[in-house]
């Protein structure tokens, strides 16, 4: 019996955020290329698994993601500790229609703190897109302000995405990927 490829790398990735902000809806997006409007909220924490082609000195290998959706609610938020340790990635997601979810993320801001995660690879995703050019611009999250939390938190990387029309969501997963690769200086030709 052949031997199963084993991953060149192993990344776990954490999905941060309020309930309800489509955690959960990326990670199937990804993992499944599914979308169900009518996913329940994450009882503590899911886990999902994504292999990421890459060239490695010119060879095709692959990258495992260990997807870590951690359900927003009041009540899982003491397992966080847990849920945090060994974070290699970082996403910080919100709800491009509900300003109380941006500003929601300066508690997880702080949680990163306290476990001294701070400095570990981060991207802002904005999800649900496909809704915000449905409303008028006083029920969206304004450019400006999202730039002026950008600011306050000292991120670089904000990318908008949409689940149900799948915007962004592998490229998310790429980008994160490769500030991994380059905060540990790991060896790779491309994510392919």
């Amino acid at each position: 019996m052949p031997e199963k490829p084993q991953p060149a790398y192993i990344f776990k990735i954490c999905l941060l955020g309020a309930g309800a902000v489509g955690k959960t809806c990326i990670a199937r997006r990804l993992c499944y290329d599914t979308f169900d409007a009518n996913t329940k909220l994450t009882i503590g924490i899911d886990f999902y698994t994504y292999e990421l082609p890459v060239l490695i000195e010119k060879k095709k290998s692959f990258i495992r993601l260990s997807v870590w959706d951690f359900g927003g609610q009041e009540q899982f938020k003491r397992l966080f500790t847990y849920y945090i340790n060994g974070a290699n990635g970082i996403f910080m997601t919100f709800d491009l229609t509900n300003m109380q979810s941006l500003l929601s993320l300066d508690w997880w801001y702080e949680r990163l703190t306290d476990e001294k995660v701070i400095n570990c690879p981060k991207i802002i995703l904005g999800t649900k897109e496909d809704l915000v050019k449905k409303l008028d611009k006083h029920s969206r999250v304004d450019d400006l302000v999202i730039k002026q939390f950008m600011n306050r938190h000292n991120e670089k990387d904000f990318i908008r995405t949409s689940a149900k029309n799948n915007v962004n969501i592998l490229q998310s997963f790429k980008k994160i990927t490769e500030k991994i690769l380059e905060d540990h200086q790991l060896a790779y030709d491309k994510l392919l």
